[in-house]
């Protein structure tokens, strides 16, 4: 009997170690042979108003290339310094001795493509300044929305590439993984001119736009696809920098915060010594302004916006108040002209809610889409929306002139900066992560810190500002 029992579990334990014990499947760090990013500059690593070989490693496409170990085989347009800026005949912007400043180029823009000989598509297509459209009908500057934006020349390289555009680029390079992120221009060139409406793509547009690109992605490739949505136009430096200068002004019946008076430091100055507050209110064109955009802060260092003491008496004051105000205000090396902001340079409450339902309108598009196709979609609204709110990661949202060395911005005040875009890859990273049971490494975002190293002026020129708007 004994021996029965033990040839029984003999038999037993040998029919169990025969079978295949399976483990827990573990994540890879990466399985995508080919990766490829369409978009627009944020895809580009557009920085400080321009394309440079100084700054395009950090695009965000590329740091998750390199996250993946194949940084050595993902190509992009290298733009030799000091790179190609938004104006043309400019570089990118930089920072010297304190200043920001835009340098002249020497060369046309394509001499300075370090690879424009590589004979297939960029694996990074970014094209500053692309719309929606633009991806699925632009194969050059003239067939563009903009008509003169050299830099689809210098991504796409046509006609040596058949006359093609970004999206059919990308299909012939056959890709596994499409990095997707685009549509904020789509809303971003009103914000960045004074929040015009007609500068918004109608919602209709947009999502036909969007699920032709999708289904055109699916049929034609077998790529996995994570995309992104689009941030708040308003969560940007360019756009909120002059938010800490609006105050209520009780003394004048003022109840609503309206942008005021400020000194060198951005701080509200109070024009009354005793226990009331007297705020002056800047001068703008526009009524009920939510917010001034950085072309004013160059304006207001000439002037512009500043009331004299004419303005100063429509608003009620004494004439010897304010006279006394106006002669105060030049002590203070302020320069009164009396003359107002122009409504390009300010956005109302109206324009304010407009753009940001235009942006809701278009995530709510793209979030519909992502589970019509079951692509991933990256939240980079609330990315932005939190850098804004209370920082990430030990950066904030402000602009290099107020937090040189924590921002998440570059010199522009519209594009990240090395660490911003860190911020980005990191989010695309953990989606991606997540999605495909991928173990990806993050990137330490901090070890992107210093790239601002050093004081810097608070004055801008008009130039300067005006950069950022002229590919659009």
């Amino acid at each position: 009997m004994k021996k029965l029992i033990l040839l029984l579990i003999m038999i037993s334990l040998s029919v169990w170690l025969g079978c295949d014990v399976k483990t827990p499947e573990q994540p890879q760090v990466q399985t995508f042979s080919k990766v490829v990013a369409l978009g627009n500059s944020l895809t580009a690593g557009f920085q400080s108003s321009g394309l440079c070989e100084c700054m395009q490693p950090q695009s965000y496409p590329n740091l998750i290339a390199r996250q993946m170990g194949n940084a050595a085989e993902f190509e992009q347009p290298i733009v030799h310094e000091p790179g190609i800026g938004s104006t043309p005949g400019k570089g990118h912007l930089q920072l010297v001795h304190g200043k920001i400043i835009a340098p002249d180029l020497t060369v046309p823009p394509q001499a300075m493509l370090l690879n424009a000989q590589l004979p297939r598509p960029y694996d990074n297509l970014g094209v500053p300044g692309a719309l929606l459209r633009d991806m699925l009908y632009a194969t050059d500057a003239t067939t563009s929305v903009a008509k003169t934006n050299s830099f689809f020349n210098i991504v796409l390289r046509n006609p040596n590439l058949g006359n093609t555009t970004q999206l059919q680029q990308a299909i012939a390079l056959n890709p596994s993984l499409v990095l997707l992120w685009i549509g904020d221009n789509d809303v971003l060139g009103a914000a960045l001119n004074g929040g015009n409406p007609a500068l918004i793509t109608p919602q209709a547009d947009f999502q036909t736009l969007f699920t032709t690109l999708l289904t055109e992605l699916h049929a034609r490739t077998n790529a996995k696809i994570i995309m992104a949505n689009i941030p708040y136009v308003t969560d940007i430096p360019y756009i909120n920098t002059m938010d800490i200068i609006f105050r209520p002004i009780p003394a004048l019946g003022i109840s609503q915060s309206v942008p005021v008076v400020f000194d060198a430091t951005f701080q509200p100055v109070d024009f009354d010594a005793s226990a009331n507050f007297l705020y002056l209110p800047l001068l703008t064109e526009e009524k009920s302004v939510a917010h001034l955009t950085l072309p004013a802060l160059s304006a207001y260092q000439t002037g512009v916006g500043i009331p004299n003491a004419a303005a100063l008496m429509q608003m009620g004051l004494p004439e010897a108040q304010a006279q006394a105000l106006e002669l105060g205000m030049k002590a203070a090396g302020l320069n009164p002209t009396g003359q107002p902001l122009p409504g390009t340079m300010s956005i109302t409450n109206t324009e304010n809610l407009t753009m940001k339902q235009a942006v809701d309108d278009f995530n709510s598009t793209l979030q519909a889409l992502a589970t019509q196709f079951q692509i991933p979609l990256v939240d980079a609204n609330a990315l932005f929306s939190h850098l804004n709110s209370s920082g990430l990661d030990g950066y904030s949202s402000q602009f290099v002139l107020l937090d040189p060395a924590n921002t998440a911005f570059s010199l522009d005040g519209v594009h990240p900066n090395d660490g911003g875009y860190a911020l980005v890859a990191n989010a695309f990273i953990e989606k991606i992560n997540a999605s495909f049971n991928l173990a990806i490494p993050k990137l330490n975002c901090p070890d992107f810190k210093g790239q601002y190293a050093g004081g810097i002026s608070a004055q801008m020129t008009m130039e300067v500002v005006e950069q950022v708007k002229a590919i659009f």
